[in-house]
């Protein structure tokens, strides 16, 4: 078993803060313009950075595994703001291509046209295109728990004014910059998970995104992230398919760690070099930060429209079957977070909701046997069942997200491997945002040690591109530009017997603005406070 360096690895690697009690998010981004300014900020900051290392308390031989913080703090850098802080020549000049570039010089290859075009992202990110404005240099993430109403608890104010305290002692050595939102008033930006009331008035968090998807069911597992009997349950569908295995209760395999921090061995069994020295990037990592914005509107205008013309071709007579399965068919899960290959048609679904109620509403007390075979239900499915798409059709956004094992060219019935997939995990991080006007979203992170190979391919590839889904230059039907294709094949299946095919749709999701960042390890974030970075 891996055992990681988990004092040395920020904690926004290792574990999704939403899930464990930390509904609100508060970005801030700085800029620096005295690079010693930058050094002194980074030091002040660093002192609070989460790591990676247990939160519960409790004694393991001569061990104190540590509380649950009150909140959380991690920090990240541009390629600009690690040459604002003036880090060696060689080290600059090493780290990969597309970082150096960042995200919005690289609009074209991701998609980012149109709508998402960089020219419409808020203010705050647009330095590239004018020389006016201040680049970001500097992200770092508040990550906070709830008040009974819902409302974030004081640290949050309390940590913003801290760190607005630090800029103010740089004497503008280093700048928060303001420019979120669409008319680029915000200080920063916000995100909170969605919320619901209780019988008794109290809020609750809910695991949906803004168009109404349960989020967050599956993210990829890598080995040393747990331990041995917490991964084998979490391993299910969120590993890698063992080579030679079609048990599908136990061919779940964690993928090597190197694919998320640097340092380790990858899939390709390579230790993955970022730059000079080696040190420098090991148990570090990349971040892909993305504002998209959902058109909630256009998105419930839309699914009504498809609904009707689905009860046309399919025969279907109930408004509600409608509208759902053909939401379903367009990402590849209900609502609820069930996959099609479990529940293809309405039917059962709703008898899947029944069955595991229990493990939907209160999934702490279910004992483990139950939890697992839940989690088989849930992601430990295979694309070897689904052959022709009738269950998930092939160009579904969970399906080329990660298509598993549906790119081994010997796919079967009885076999099927992941080994091509496998290169291109990402881990998914971020909560959905609402601003002051209006507009809604969800703020994502990906994090991985390759931006080109994982993000970068995915983004590309599979979701703004369909050949490898037999789909032509179809984009994902839910995040995908309309630039050359607006439609969405379903083919005939369970839930209807002949192909239907989703025309004329508009884009559901637009990118507002985001960049590339390097997360480093606790002993680089030191050696950038003291300038002391050696490339020899």
């Amino acid at each position: 078993m891996i055992r990681l360096d988990l004092a040395d690895i920020q904690g926004n690697i290792h574990r999704p803060y939403g899930r464990f009690g930390f509904p609100h998010s508060r970005h801030l981004f700085f800029s620096i313009a005295e690079p010693a300014a930058g050094r002194l900020f980074v030091q002040g900051i660093r002192p609070r950075v989460t790591t990676a290392e247990p939160w519960e308390k409790s004694e393991a031989g001569s061990t104190t595994l540590l509380r649950k913080p009150a909140i959380t703090l991690n920090i990240g850098f541009t390629y600009l703001g690690l040459r604002a802080l003036d880090l060696p020549t060689r080290t600059l000049r090493l780290l990969p291509d597309e970082f150096i570039d960042g995200m919005g010089c690289r609009a074209d290859i991701l998609g980012d046209v149109q709508g998402s075009a960089p020219e419409r992202w808020d203010p705050v990110w647009r330095s590239h295109l004018d020389d006016s404005l201040r680049p970001v240099h500097v992200w770092v993430s508040l990550n906070v728990g709830a008040n009974p109403d819902g409302s974030p608890l004081p640290d949050l104010a309390e940590w913003t004014g801290w760190l607005e305290g630090l800029v103010a002692k740089s004497q503008d050595g280093v700048t928060m910059l303001s420019g979120h939102g669409a008319d680029g008033t915000g200080r920063w930006q916000d995100s909170s998970a969605l919320m619901a009331p209780r019988p008794d008035g109290t809020m609750m968090i809910v695991p949906k995104e803004p168009f109404g998807f349960t989020d967050g069911v599956s993210d990829p597992v890598f080995q040393g992230q747990f331990a041995p009997e917490a991964e084998a349950l979490a391993v299910i569908g969120a590993g890698k398919i063992a080579e030679g295995r079609y048990d599908i209760e136990k061919s779940w395999e964690a993928l090597e760690t190197g694919e998320f921090i640097l340092g380790q061995v990858d899939e390709g069994q390579e230790f993955p070099v970022a730059t000079q020295p080696p040190g420098f990037a090991r148990n570090g990592t990349f971040m892909v930060w993305r504002k998209l914005r959902e058109d909630l509107p256009a998105f419930d205008t839309e699914m009504r429209r498809q609904a009707s013309l689905w009860k046309q071709v399919t025969g279907t007579t109930d408004d509600e079957e409608a509208y759902e399965t053909v939401c379903a068919k367009l990402v590849g899960r209900w609502r609820s977070g069930v996959p099609l290959l479990a529940a293809p048609n309405w039917a059962d679904h709703q008898r899947l909701m029944v069955e595991w109620a229990d493990c939907f509403t209160a999934r702490e007390g279910v004992d483990q046997k139950r939890r697992a075979a839940f989690s088989m239900m849930m992601t430990g499915f295979r694309y070897g069942d689904d052959l022709d798409g009738a269950k998930c059709p092939f160009g579904a956004h969970i399906r080329r997200a990660n298509p598993r094992d549906m790119l081994d060219p010997t796919l079967s019935a009885t076999h099927g491997s992941s080994t091509l997939t496998n290169r291109r995990r990402i881990l998914r991080r971020g909560l959905p945002y609402a601003d002051p006007d209006g507009e809604r979203g969800v703020i994502m992170m990906a994090l991985c040690s390759s931006l080109f190979r994982q993000f970068e391919f995915i983004q590309q590839q599979w979701m703004s591109y369909g050949l490898d889904f037999e789909a032509g230059n179809d984009t994902c039907p839910l995040t995908g530009n309309r630039a050359e294709s607006d439609k969405h094949v379903i083919p005939a299946g369970p839930a209807n017997a002949t192909p239907f095919i989703a025309a004329g749709l508009p884009e559901f999701v637009t990118t507002r603005g985001g960049d590339y960042f390097f997360i480093p390890s606790l002993s680089a974030i030191r050696m950038i406070a003291m300038g002391t970075v050696d490339p020899t």
